[in-house]
């Protein structure tokens, strides 16, 4: 069970991980005003910081609530008369360190309301303007005796473990299980309708008690506010009296405190405000977005330009709306909104961001370990970055769903679904991006080597996650799917230590022994003597005879890195041959 009332100190529903960082801000903003103000020492040193209201019955429930808002109530009524009548513009440290000891009371006023059907990140707002409420109702209609309000022995003999307020649809129910297990509260169903009850309610007179005499105080203060210490709440402009005087703001003319929209027209004024600063905020992460994108490709390449719009946008959902909403006292059915908006924007963003900086970090990384843009490595990072930042993605996603009200396992649950059906239509797709995994982590090529496959040779281009692109001999672009490298047998032209070397030189038939001995003989001691042959292995030989001539077999390998090194070798090596074949006067057939 949260902890609502306006003396909560969760003020507003922040995100998670925002709420630490603006609490402070929200806490000096909002608690300083709102809160009563006479606890003596004595009382504080008797206090129990770990007491509960006894919640064991309908009764116990009902007056425990009653006598905690009663204190309440009586406590930010001497306080506010203290201000008034103290000359003072700001609150003096005396009685902000009162407002602070009064902090200790307010959770427990908010335990009778049964908040399990409010979505958890409305739960603080929601929580504090419904205890409020029924507080109202409560000033407003008759209650039973005490003594007809059943107790906890009376309610152990009722099979049915809930009772009604005689002549309202207000109804306590038991809770059945966990850590509160026995406690009466508020149903759920009554929680939800307690707005509607206080419409219908709100324009009778208080009855005599500490709610009288609380809107009494408001009024002396200042005659102009409101009739319903719920309506003061909502609309009161406290969130600015750490900037600005309370006497001072209560000076506005009376057109700015009028209600439209479950606002009033001051609040909507600074709302919109607000939502310029942020729009321009907006605006300015969208140019520097622009402008990093314009940057040279050295740069561009590392994706910088994917990271202000997205930051922006956590700014203004974890940041500014909170406190606009702190600062301007936001409430009602508006602030439910504003809630369901920053919430929205606040994951999303969460989401966005966590994809844009994993995919700037892959780019880091890869250019920090001197791995080509293109090659297998590189890809490998960029893979394996974008999973993590899907994966931090879709945690922040549900994350935010259950935040909302969704459960998260339903939306797992549904991912799951959904990504059966995805994978099933797209099999296709995950086979070839299965065979870039596969590509990646074997490694049988690389980006730049000469290779064989499916029919095909060329020279690596791009090894994507879909398709693999050759460039052939002739300049043509093949692009095979990985799926189908990885099921074809490749032949690795690059990886060769040593590229085979096979061709034949025909002579003819007059051609004399001895000179036939000293041609070969010459052939391969040039071969030899080249600086990028193998030296074992040269073979040059008579192979056969023709009806042309002799036909000489030469056979050797050259240990050449590329293709463009072995033409170039081959090419010196067969012009050594012909001047040596010139020299002794021989000709080719």
């Amino acid at each position: 069970m949260l902890q609502p009332l306006v003396l909560n100190r969760a003020i507003l529903p922040i995100p998670r991980m925002a709420r630490h960082l603006l609490s402070r801000v929200a806490l000096a903003a909002i608690v300083l005003l709102l809160l009563p103000g006479v606890m003596t020492p004595a009382r504080a040193a008797e206090a129990n910081p770990l007491a509960v209201p006894d919640a064991s019955s309908p009764r116990a429930a009902l007056q425990g609530f009653l006598a905690e808002t009663d204190s309440i109530y009586a406590r930010w009524a001497d306080l506010m008369a203290d201000y008034l009548h103290g000359g003072t513009l700001y609150l003096t440290p005396g009685q902000k360190r009162v407002i602070r000891d009064v902090l200790n009371d307010a959770p427990n006023a908010g335990r009778i309301l049964d908040l399990s059907g409010v979505p958890p990140i409305l739960r603080p707002n929601v929580g504090q303007e419904r205890t409020l409420q029924f507080r109202e109702i409560l000033d407003r209609i008759p209650l039973p005796d005490p003594a007809d309000i059943p107790d906890a022995t009376a309610m152990a003999k009722q099979t049915a473990k809930r009772w009604r307020l005689p002549g309202t649809e207000i109804e306590f129910v038991q809770i059945p299980q966990g850590p509160r297990a026995g406690d009466y509260v508020l149903s759920p169903a009554t929680v939800e309708r307690l707005p509607e009850f206080y419409d219908r309610v709100k324009d009778l007179p208080y009855k005599p008690g500490a709610g009288r005499r609380l809107i009494e105080t408001y009024h002396d203060f200042d005659p102009a506010s409101a009739n319903s210490i719920y309506d003061i709440f909502i609309a009161s402009p406290v969130g600015l009296a750490v900037i600005l005087p309370m006497r001072w703001m209560l000076a506005w003319p009376s057109w700015t405190r009028a209600h439209v929209g479950g606002a009033t027209v001051w609040q909507w004024i600074g709302l919109a405000i607000g939502a310029g600063l942020c729009a321009g905020l907006l605006w300015l992460s969208r140019r520097l977005a622009v402008r990093l994108s314009a940057q040279p490709e050295e740069s561009l390449r590392h994706r910088w330009h994917l990271i202000p719009v997205p930051a922006a946008l956590l700014l203004i959902a974890g940041l500014a709306l909170p406190a606009l909403c702190a600062f301007l006292r936001i409430g009602g059915t508006p602030r439910i909104m504003i809630e369901v908006l920053e919430t929205t924007m606040f994951y999303g963003a969460c989401a966005w961001l966590a994809l844009s900086c994993c995919a700037v970090a892959g780019e880091t990384i890869a250019g920090a370990e001197g791995l080509a843009l293109r090659t297998l490595d590189g890809q490998l990072v960029r893979l394996a970055s974008r999973l993590v930042g899907v994966m931090l993605a879709i945690g922040f996603l549900v994350e935010g769903a259950d935040s909302l009200g969704i459960p998260a396992y339903s939306v797992l649950a549904g991912l799951g679904v959904g990504g059966l059906a995805v994978a099933l239509a797209a099999k296709d797709s995950l086979a070839n991006l299965l065979g870039s995994l596969l590509i990646m982590f074997e490694k049988p090529f690389r980006v730049g080597h000469h290779i064989r496959l499916a029919g095909h040779e060329g020279t690596v281009e791009d090894v994507g996650f879909r398709s693999t692109r050759i460039r052939t001999p002739d300049n043509s672009l093949i692009s095979i799917p990985n799926d189908s490298v990885i099921n074809t047998m490749v032949e690795n032209l690059s990886l060769r230590p040593m590229r085979r070397q096979r061709f034949r030189i025909g002579l003819p038939y007059t051609t004399p022994r001895v000179t036939l001995d000293a041609f070969t003989d010459g052939v391969r001691r040039l071969i030899h003597d080249h600086e990028l042959t193998e030296k074992d292995g040269i073979r040059v030989s008579l192979s056969d005879l023709t009806d042309k001539g002799l036909d000489i077999l030469i056979v050797f390998h050259l240990q050449v890195p590329d293709s463009a090194t072995e033409l170039q070798a081959r090419h010196e090596i067969l012009l050594r041959v012909m001047a040596l074949a010139e020299e002794m006067g021989l000709s080719f057939t």
